[in-house]
C-alpha cells in the first residue's frame, strides 16, 4: 500500500499498455472453457442484496454485504426533488472520521425518547454516536493504542448492538444506545498482534453471522504485517483466520512466526460477501506470491473464502503480478464489485475487480482463474482501464435500471468517474462498454432515489446515473454550505439526507 506517487504516475503509463499486451482487452475474445471447480447457488437470489434491511438501516460501508452501494429503499430523494437539498447540520466530531458513517433507525432510549442513531469511527479508535436529526452527540467510546485507524464500524441488524475496531488492536462491542462495552463472552476479540506495524485498514462487513475484520499496514508499509481476515462468529467470539502469506498458519501471527510481509488488505470495502454462496471476497496487496509452485503466499490476489473464513475456495493473480509487487501497484487498493446474475451470459455470475495500476478486470466467479481451482495465474475474462487510468483506491457501486433492466458499474477515481454499461452478446459474451465518463474525482460512489452520489474535496454531488448529468451539489450557494477536504470518506444517502464526514472532523448532513 506504499503511496510512492512521482514513481507510481510515471510507472502507470507503462504498466498499463504491459498489462493490455499480456492479458488482452479485445471484448470480441473467445471466452475461456468452463472447467472450474462445481459451483451451485446456495443463497439468496443475486439480485437481491444479501439481508436487505426492510426499514433501510444503513448497517455498513456501502449498504449491504456485497458491497453493491445501492440503498433501493429511498423515495423522499428524486431527480425532481433533489435540487431542494440543503445543509441541515454540521457538527465538529471529538477527532477527523477518516472513514463512513453508518446509521440505525428507531432505538429506544431510556428516556423514552425513540431516535434514529448515527455511528463513525474516528481516526483514534473512538465510537461515536450522533443523534441523526441534529447532529448532537449522545455518547462516545474511546480504546487506546498507537497510530490510527480508517475503519467503519457495523451495526446488528437486529438492533442492541454496535461494533467497531480499536487501536489495541480488537474488535469491539457496544450496546448501542449506551455506549457500554461489552466485555464477557469473549469480547473484545483479538485482530492483530502487532499494533505497532499492523492496523485495519477496511471497513467491518457482517453477514452469514460472524463480522469479517480484514488487515493491513500503516502508511510507508514498515514491516512486518501480513494481511489477514478475521471472521467472528456473532453466537460465542469464536474466530477463523486466513492469512494472505503464510496461509497454513490459521491463527492472528505474532511478529517473527513469518517470514514474508507486506500483503496488507486494505481497500474500503474489506471482505465482500457473494450474496449468491455467501463466500467471501478479499483483495491482497503487495507480497511474494509462490501458491503457483505450492507456497502458502498470496500477495496481489483475489481470494474467495468460505462463509466461516476457514477455507479457501478459489482465487485469481494477475499474469504480470511479479510487476505489480516490483511497483508498488497493489491489487488491495480496490475490493471485488459483485455483479447480479446475468441470465443471458455464458458467465452469469461475474465481479470487476480494480488495483492500483489502473486496470479494471472482468471475473468469473464460478472460475477465476479460468483454470479450475486456486493457485493459478491468469483467467480474467476482459480488461479495461479504470477513469483516467489512476488507481482505484474507492469501491464500485453496482446498479440495475429498474426502468430498463440496464446494468451499471460506476467507478470513481482522483482523475474522474466512469459509468460502464454492462452488455452481453447474442453469443452470451459479457463485457463493460463506457457508458458514459467525466472529469469529476470521487470516493466510493452509492445510489439511493435513482440518482448516483458520491464526494470529492469540497462537494457532494448528485449525477444521472445513465449520462452523468450533475443534478445537485452541496458547493451550490443554495445548498446552504458545502464540505471540507475527503480522504477515505464518502457519503450515506437514506430518509431523504446525505451524511458524510471529512477531513476537518466535521459530520454534515444535507435534507430536504
Amino acid at each position: 500500500m506504499r503511496l510512492r506517487w512521482v514513481s507510481l504516475i510515471a510507472a502507470k503509463v507503462v504498466l498499463l499498455a504491459t498489462v493490455l499486451s499480456l492479458i488482452g482487452c479485445d471484448s470480441s475474445a473467445t471466452l475461456p472453457p468452463r472447467t472450474g471447480p462445481v459451483w451451485t447457488p446456495s443463497g439468496p437470489d443475486a439480485t437481491q442484496p444479501l439481508e436487505a434491511t426492510k426499514n433501510a438501516d444503513w448497517l455498513r460501508f456501502n449498504f449491504d454485504p456485497a458491497r453493491s452501494g445501492v440503498n433501493p429503499n429511498e423515495t423522499s430523494l428524486t431527480p425532481t426533488t433533489v435540487s431542494g437539498l440543503h445543509r441541515l447540520w454540521s457538527v465538529t466530531l471529538p477527532d477527523v472520521a477518516d472513514s463512513t458513517p453508518i446509521l440505525v433507525h428507531g432505538l429506544m432510549f431510556a428516556d423514552g425518547s425513540k431516535r434514529n442513531v448515527i455511528y463513525v469511527t474516528t481516526k483514534p479508535g473512538s465510537l461515536v454516536a450522533l443523534d441523526a436529526a441534529t447532529g448532537a452527540q449522545l455518547w462516545a467510546a474511546a480504546t487506546r493504542g498507537p497510530k490510527i485507524t480508517n475503519s467503519s464500524p457495523v451495526a446488528d441488524p437486529a438492533h442492541g448492538f454496535v461494533y467497531s475496531y480499536g487501536l489495541d488492536g480488537s474488535l469491539h462491542k457496544y450496546h448501542d444506545t449506551t455506549g457500554q462495552e461489552v466485555t464477557s463472552g469473549g469480547w473484545p476479540v483479538l485482530i492483530t498482534k502487532m499494533t505497532q506495524t499492523e492496523k485495519e485498514s477496511s471497513s467491518l462487513n457482517l453477514a452469514n453471522g460472524f463480522i469479517y475484520v480484514t488487515t493491513s499496514g500503516y502508511v510507508g508499509d514498515a514491516p512486518p504485517y501480513q494481511g489477514h481476515l478475521v471472521a467472528v462468529n456473532l453466537a460465542d467470539a469464536t474466530t477463523h483466520v486466513y492469512n494472505s502469506l503464510c496461509s497454513d498458519k490459521k491463527h492472528v501471527l505474532a511478529q517473527g512466526e513469518c517470514e514474508a510481509s507486506d500483503s496488507g488488505i486494505w481497500a474500503r470495502a474489506g471482505a465482500v460477501v457473494d450474496p449468491v454462496t455467501g463466500f467471501l471476497f478479499v483483495s491482497t496487496g503487495n507480497g511474494p506470491f509462490d501458491a503457483n509452485t505450492g507456497g502458502n503466499n498470496w500477495g496481489d490476489t483475489v481470494l474467495e473464502l468460505s462463509a466461516d473464513g476457514s477455507r479457501l475456495i478459489d482465487s485469481y493473480t494477475p499474469p504480470n503480478f511479479q510487476q505489480l509487487e516490483a511497483s508498488d501497484l497493489d491489487l488491495s487498493s480496490n475490493a471485488p464489485a459483485i455483479l447480479p446474475k446475468i441470465a443471458a451470459s455464458k458467465t452469469p455470475y461475474l465481479a470487476v475487480q480494480g488495483g492500483k495500476d489502473g486496470v479494471l478486470r472482468l471475473l468469473d466467479r464460478q472460475n477465476l482463474s479460468g483454470r479450475g481451482g486456486p493457485g493459478h495465474v491468469g483467467g480474467e475474462l476482459q480488461t479495461v482501464a479504470a477513469p483516467g487510468n489512476c488507481v482505484v483506491f474507492t469501491q464500485p457501486a453496482v446498479w440495475t435500471n429498474p426502468a430498463n433492466g440496464t446494468l451499471w458499474v460506476f467507478v470513481a477515481t482522483g482523475c474522474g468517474t466512469i459509468g460502464y454499461q454492462v452488455v452481453t452478446s447474442g453469443q452470451g459474451a459479457t463485457t463493460l462498454k463506457v457508458g458514459w465518463s467525466m472529469q469529476q474525482p470521487g470516493t466510493s460512489p452509492v445510489i439511493a432515489g435513482g440518482m448516483l452520489f458520491l464526494a470529492s474535496s469540497g462537494a457532494i454531488v448528485a449525477l444521472d446515473p445513465q449520462t452523468g448529468k450533475q443534478l445537485w451539489s452541496s458547493a451550490n450557494a443554495f445548498a446552504g454550505g458545502t464540505i471540507g477536504g475527503i480522504h477515505w470518506e464518502s457519503p450515506i444517502v437514506l430518509d431523504g439526507k446525505i451524511y458524510c464526514a471529512d477531513e476537518t472532523g466535521k459530520l454534515t448532513a444535507y435534507g430536504l
